[in-house]
């Protein structure tokens, strides 16, 4: 064989390695479709806001400081309504009718999640509820007023996604209100009120590379709440009281990223008919962190593309549920 041949055929080799090295799906992208790898992730749900109901007004937070330093996603949407339906979306990617309607624990399922695929990639997380008081809570714990400053009747099962895996909420695997697992005993817990916990982990560097913070039926701009009477307000004063707590503790660093959405806008048009692919309403969404280049980004996302994005983040072994359908979210990092 000449030596003109030689080289040819090694030329060939190596490119043939090389494909075999990428990602299945890869060959032409970046691994993991561009996402950078996350360290600690802090996703905070309001809950029920239309887009166009925000205004410089009722959240100056929000829009003056948040916003300028934020990947804004300008026509993000809720996937379906009503509110469970939205919860599921963002962390195993389902859709069911009985999620759609907000029948809880009911609608549990033997489905692969987040917080599953967390695990298996070697990473940790916990689900902060400002409301209540009970771990792992499938509503008979809690010792919450349902009209007070807490969930609002229903949000422990309809708003506490963990809870309806069975793989996370159960021992050994099995959906059991009385026999619960250790982990879900030990990562979907009371945050604090206000978010004392959660202040103490953040100031210490404990927290966990994942946490879902879910605020309480005020906080969350569920309901109108004395004393301010304004449900978009009590949000923005939620986050301004959080996020400079989060962006000073020891485990944000140079991997740290916030995200901000709802669950859904306020639903005008109640259920609706067919399964959630971005028709839970236009909501307000924003990425903050030192991989985002801020800017504001237009593009039909919505609560499978920010799982599909967060599976990407953390490394996950492959896409659940409609994550597997939709784009990441990907034109907004900086690296």
């Amino acid at each position: 064989m000449g030596s003109r041949t030689k080289t040819s055929v090694l030329a060939a080799m190596v490119c043939v390695i090389a494909a075999m090295s990428l990602p299945v799906g890869a060959a032409a992208t970046l691994p993991y479709e561009g996402i950078p790898h996350f360290g600690h992730v802090f996703l905070i749900v309001g809950e029920n806001t239309t887009y166009s109901h925000i205004k410089p007004s009722n959240m100056p937070y929000l829009l003056g400081t948040l916003k300028p330093r934020s990947a804004w996603m300008t026509e993000y949407r809720g996937t379906t309504h009503w509110s469970q339906a939205n919860y599921v979306a963002m962390t195993s990617g389902q859709f069911t009718r009985c999620e759609q309607q907000d029948y809880g624990i009911a609608c549990h399922q033997n489905v692969p999640n987040l917080f599953n695929q967390i695990d298996v990639a070697g990473g940790s997380w916990t689900t902060w509820l400002e409301g209540g008081s009970a771990r792992c809570d499938t509503g008979s714990g809690s010792t919450c007023d349902p009209q007070g400053p807490c969930p609002l009747t229903g949000f422990f099962t309809t708003g506490n996604p963990a809870i309806l895996y069975d793989d996370i909420e159960g021992a050994n695997g099995v959906w059991s209100e009385t026999d619960k697992s250790q982990e879900c005993l030990h990562h979907d817990i009371y945050a604090g009120n206000p978010m004392g916990i959660f202040n103490e982990a953040l100031v210490d560097g404990t927290v966990p590379d994942f946490n879902y913070i879910l605020p309480n039926g005020c906080d969350d701009g569920e309901a109108n709440c004395k004393p301010v009477n304004d449900r978009y307000t009590q949000f923005d004063n939620y986050l301004a009281k959080e996020i400079p707590k989060i962006m000073s503790s020891p485990s944000f660093g140079s991997d740290g990223l916030i995200i901000v959405t709802y669950d859904e806008s306020e639903r005008q048009n109640g259920l609706d008919p067919k399964y959630g692919y971005g028709q839970g309403g236009h909501v307000a969404t924003l990425f903050i962190g030192p991989q985002v280049q801020p800017g504001g980004y237009p593009g039909a996302y919505n609560h499978y593309g920010l799982l599909r994005t967060l599976e990407d983040g953390y490394r996950s072994n492959g896409y659940v549920g409609y994550a597997n359908d939709v784009p990441a979210i990907t034109p907004i990092w900086s690296g």
